[in-house]
Parts: C-alpha cells; structure tokens; sequence
C-alpha cells in the first residue's frame, strides 16, 4: 500500500502531463469504486464509460484523473512494488515447494504403507489396531520393524538350514570344513596344535538292513546326543554366534562323524576324547522294545603334524580310522605317514582295478581238488588272477579286498562266474562228467545279488548242469547271511548246485547254526593244518571236524597242503580230500587239459574224471594261499 501511495504521490507531482485526463464532475456521471477507493485511501476511483481512473486531484467540479490500467503501467515502475514482488516472491517459493514436497511425501508414505501391506500380508504378519489407527508415517515405521525382524528371522533360519544337518542338527561337512581352516589359519600363525577325530559307526548298516531306516535314523540321532555330551565334558564347544550351531562337531554324511579339538592339544588329550566317544558309542541304544548294540572306529589327526589344511586334515583322519577298521574295530588309531603310503596304493589299484575290468584283463587259474585215496579229481576251484602291465602279477589277497569295499567285486564276480562256467562246460562236454568247476562269493555278493536267478542264468546260458557248479562261501558270509539268502541257497542246492563252507574254523559258528546251513562240503581252514603236527589240541580239532562232517554226512576238505606230512595226517583222520600246493599250483586252462584230457580220454569217458597225482619234487613252501 505504501507503494501505491509512493506512485500515487508522483501523479500528484504531474511528472506524466500526459496521460493525465480532465473530466467534469457535472457534465459526465461518475460513480465512485467504494472497494477499491478504500484500498488507495486517500485518491478515489471512480468509474466513467466503463473505464476506471484514478482521481489525482479534484478542483471545485474538475476532476484530474489518469486510467487504472495506465496507472499501472506507467507508475508502478517508479514504486517499490517491483521488490516487494521479488521479496514476496523469494518468501513464497520455499513455502511452495515445502508444501509441494510435503503432498509428494504423503502420497510416497502412502504407496510405501500400500506396499508393506502387501509384503506383511504375504508373510502373514499381523499388526496391532493400535497402529492401524496411527499416522502414515508411524504405521510405515511399524510395518518396517516387524519386517526388519522377519528378515532377520528369516537370515538366520536360511544360514541355519544351510550350514546344519538336517537329521541330527549336527554342522553339516561344509561348514565344518570352513570353521576347521579358520582355526587351522589362526593355529598356523599361534604355532599351535591341534586334533580332529573321524569316527565311523561299526555296525550301523546291518542296523539298517535288519530295522530299517527309521531305527537308522534314531540310531543316529542318539549318537550326535551322545557326541555333544562328548563335546561339552571335554569342553570342547564352539557355538557360532547367529545360529548356535556347534562347530567342533558335525556330521558328515552317513554314519561317518567328526569332532575337531580346537585347544593346543597334545596327543594324548585327542585319545582321551577319542576313549570318551568309543564308550558312549558302546553303549546299548534303546529303540521301542529292542536293545541295539554297535561300535566305532575312530582315525586320530593332529595338526601341523599329519596335514596343514583343513581337507587334508581331514582325509587323513580317515586313513587313521580305515586303519582302525582293518585292525579290529572298535578301536582308535593315530595317522602315520606309513597309513598314508597304504591309502595312496590302495586309490591307486583301485583305478587300475576299473580299467583291468573295462578291458577285462583278468584270467582264470583252476586248482584241483583230489581225493586222498586215489588222487582222482573231485573238483577245481576257479582263481582270478590280474596280470598288470607294469607290476606284473598282483596277488589276489591285494586287490580282492579293494574290489569287495568298492563294489568292483559285482561286476568282476560276474565275469568270473561266467569264466568259470564256460571253461567248465568246456570240459564236461569232454567228458569230464562227474568233476564241479567251484566258484567264491563274497558278502558283497549275496547282499546284491539275487544268488538264484543270478547263478542258474549263468549255467543255462553256457549250458553247464547245475550238479557241475559249487559254491563257496566264507564261514563269516554265513553267519552275518540273511534268511532270504539262506533260502536262495538252499534252492540252489535242491537244483543241484553244491554249496561249501570256506575258511571253517574261523568264523567262531555255532554246531546248532552249522545244522541249519544249506550245506554240503566243509572245507578246513589251513591255520588248522599248519598248526596240527605241532599243537595237539591243533589235531584233536581236525579230529572233532572230521566226525562232525561224517555225522552230518558232509565232505570235508583240507585246504593249504603243502608237505607230505600234512597229507599223511589228514589221510589218517579220515578226510575225503585235499587242496594244496603238494597237489598243484593252480593252473592254466590249457595246461588243466594237457594234463587231464591229453591221452587220458579213455579212463575219463569211463570214471567222468581224471587223475591228478602230487609233484613229484620237493614241495614249495610258499606263503599260505587264500583262494579267491
């Protein structure tokens, strides 16, 4: 207003003659503005021919006045109302974009709460009236919060489902290996010693077999119990901050455990741990109404001794506990390097083992078996043998056992079978009529065989009778056979096929089991004749077994004949026949029919056998034989 007034002062000084118009009062009809009169005080505004004008000075009738819009064309400009826009204008801008961002953060806050609906909704999070009733912006800082602590939930539980077993809610093999390196770091640079256990559970897959995987699962999740109570008597625990879940224990995979000992250790305390385990394992486990008892195998590695990282650590507390095994069972055994030789042989041959079978480069050695009255051919046994392209002969006692824990032992004792059987089909054809072709099986075998339909497939696709096959089968395959493979055996028997006891002696049966075997043929472990001359209990024994086959109406066999003693004794107590290296080496295909068919066909077409009589020279005294 006091720049109107300013502008209105510098008409009144005539400083624009110009626009300044005269009207009479009299002669024209004014009308006066009231509103905008009032607004300008002390000049009028009136109106004339619908223009309105500003009164500058009014003379008696004689009114100077100049038009509104002139007035504001001309005159504003030499006023302050220019400053005051941009003063107006530099105050109201603020306040303009303050409101406007004010409205765009209302409607952000309210598609932001739109949104944390949808999100509480798809995690079925429930929020309070209380906050439903609140401002935009306190419901959204709700929703964020209980979010947050879903996401938070939510991160621990995926952490936890990663890193954790899900049977036992032991640490699963990959986080254990992680939290082994990160101490073995921290071990290297303290110089410090640590240990790591590997224990393997005796005993657990017969559980399985025998109870199912439900008990298995049971049986093992009582053994992670067990191995806590271990950890924390020992105090050995290591929790890991977000999940709780202890590190120095894990399972890792099967029924194969770990537990590391993150202490600087000394040996003697990991035994301590290791005494710990094997007595808690020891224990009877308690299932519904069934008392379950199994065992461990614990393999010892100490750090930096046996490996510097955390995999190798580990690989070697598993050639520790392979020793373990081998040794008995039950028991715990500390890594050397001589353990570690032994299992890079064993990986070694069990490649070499793999290509032999791809290319099939095995043979078949025959080894007879003869009748001590007059060293006519009862039967011969068929001996795998591998001829490796650069170590040459590799004993059987070697790669059998690899064959047998891999697997190998399916695909190799098919082949063997087969062998065994044509070459047998060879010779009855010649008239090698009442002499058998004996082939081993193993547990491995019969666990994964169907033994029936296995063996009579075989002899009908070479066209061998059944009555021209035997089997044999280990005193300890017997005892730990089920009843479905006791069954297959004996209608193995009931076709024709022969079945014997290999090994007798040493799998501690009972006479009551040995009754109930599908049997027809004992054959004499030859610890029992090495030791006969010697040890008169050794004799008496033999004596014992050679009754019990005649009253059980089995043949009995002696195996491991090596000197013409052994043979004297065992023709004494009475037993039917002999196998030994006084006898023969087993032999070639070719050099069984030299001996046997050449010359011979007339005695063989009359009596179906042959004659295979003792070396004459001296007899070999090599180490005992093992047929395989």
């Amino acid at each position: 207003m006091l720049s109107f007034a300013q502008g209105i002062g510098v008409l009144h000084k005539d400083m624009f003659p110009a626009y300044i118009q005269t009207l009479n009062e009299n002669e024209t009809q004014l009308q006066k503005h009231p509103l905008l009169s009032a607004f300008f005080w002390n000049s009028d505004i009136v109106s004339h021919a619908d223009e309105l004008y500003l009164v500058i000075n009014k003379t008696n009738d004689v009114l100077k006045v100049i038009e509104f819009k002139t007035m504001f064309s001309k005159v504003m400009f030499f006023t302050n109302i220019p400053l005051l826009l941009i003063i107006l204008s530099a105050f109201c801008l603020p306040l303009y974009l303050s409101l406007r961002r004010k409205v765009k953060q209302v409607k952000t806050i309210t598609h932001l709460n739109q949104q944390t609906e949808v999100l509480l909704a798809v995690f079925k999070i429930s929020t309070s009236s209380h906050h439903q009733n609140s401002s935009s912006l306190n419901q959204l800082s709700h929703s964020l919060t209980l979010l947050n602590e879903r996401v938070l939930n939510y991160q621990q539980e995926t952490q936890t489902h990663i890193c954790q077993d899900k049977l036992t809610g032991l640490a699963d093999r990959h986080a254990y290996l992680a939290h082994l390196q990160e101490q073995l770091n921290d071990a290297e640079k303290n110089q410090a010693k640590k240990a790591l256990l590997f224990i393997d559970l005796d005993g657990f897959k017969q559980v399985n077999d025998s109870f199912g995987h439900s008990f298995g699962d049971e049986v093992l999740i009582q053994v992670s119990e067990r191995l806590r109570s271990v950890i924390r008597n020992h105090n050995l625990s290591h929790q890991h901050p977000t999940t709780m879940i202890e590190l120095n224990l894990a399972r890792l995979g099967g029924d194969e455990f770990s537990i590391f000992i993150e202490s600087d250790t000394l040996a003697e305390h990991a035994v301590e741990v290791a005494q710990s385990v094997l007595f808690e394992v020891e224990r009877d486990f308690v299932l519904g109404n069934k008392i379950i008892k199994i065992g461990a195998s614990i393999g010892i590695a100490i750090f930096p001794d046996s490996a510097s990282s955390a995999y190798a650590l580990l690989q070697m507390a598993d050639v520790a506990m392979y020793r373990a095994k081998t040794d008995g069972r039950g028991i715990f055994r500390v890594y050397s390097p001589e353990m570690g030789s032994n299992m890079r042989r064993y990986h070694y041959l069990l490649e070499e083992l793999r290509l032999a079978l791809a290319s099939q480069n095995f043979t078949l050695s025959f080894q007879p078996i003869v009748h001590v009255e007059d060293c006519s051919i009862d039967y011969f046994e068929a001996l795998v043998r591998w001829s490796h392209p650069i170590e040459g002969n590799i004993s059987p006692a070697e790669f059998i056992p690899i064959a047998e824990e891999s697997n190998l032992i399916l695909e190799l004792g098919d082949w063997i079978l087969h062998e065994a059987c044509r070459q047998m089909s060879a010779w009855y054809n010649a008239g090698m009529r009442k002499v058998r072709i004996s082939v081993n099986v193993s547990a491995v075998q019969l666990k994964h065989r169907p033994i029936f339909n296995w063996v009579m497939a075989t002899i009908d696709k070479v066209g061998l009778p059944a009555h021209a096959l035997m089997l044999e089968i280990t005193e300890s395959c017997f005892i730990e056979a089920s009843d479905v493979v006791i069954q297959e055996l004996e209608k193995l028997r009931q076709a024709g096929v022969l079945i014997a006891i290999d090994d007798f002696g040493t799998g501690f049966s009972s006479l009551s089991t040995l009754a109930e075997l599908p049997i027809d043929i004992i054959k004499i472990d030859k610890l029992f004749i090495d030791q006969a001359n010697d040890n008169p209990k050794y004799n008496k024994i033999l004596n014992s077994i050679s009754e019990l086959g005649k009253e059980l109406d089995l043949k009995v066999v002696a195996e491991g004949i090596e000197h013409a003693n052994q043979f004297e004794l065992v023709k004494k107590l009475g037993i039917q026949c002999v196998q030994g290296y006084l006898v023969s080496r087993p032999e070639t295909s070719r050099n069984v029919g030299n001996k046997v068919l050449s010359g011979n066909l007339n005695h063989i077409a009359a009596t179906g056998t042959g004659v295979w009589l003792p070396e004459t020279h001296k007899p070999f005294d090599l180490p005992s034989k093992r047929p395989l």
